[in-house]
């Protein structure tokens, strides 16, 4: 019998396993402006086709997750592409 105050068993799951995800977040994740901050040699170093990704793993995976700092991304992208820069 379940009381009010009790979570139905399903929903313990499903916090279960959201803890989960939050014990796998890496610790040294960076912010929105420390990405911003390097985001500029970031392009530079794609544009010039070395592995940025590889050299900054932080900021590839932080413009995999976040939609504000990937659209800059591509913009700065856009722009020394179209300037011919590299």
């Amino acid at each position: 019998m379940m009381t009010q105050n009790a979570i139905p068993l399903q929903d313990d799951e499903v916090v279960l396993k959201f803890l989960r995800i939050l014990e796998n977040l890496r610790n040294e994740e960076l912010t929105c402006a420390e990405i911003y901050a390097r985001l500029d040699e970031f392009v530079e170093r794609e544009v010039e086709s070395k592995d940025a990704g590889k050299i900054a793993p932080l900021i590839r995976d932080h413009l995999d997750i976040c939609s504000d700092c990937c659209e800059e991304y591509e913009a700065l992208m856009t722009v020394l592409r179209h300037t011919g820069t590299n």
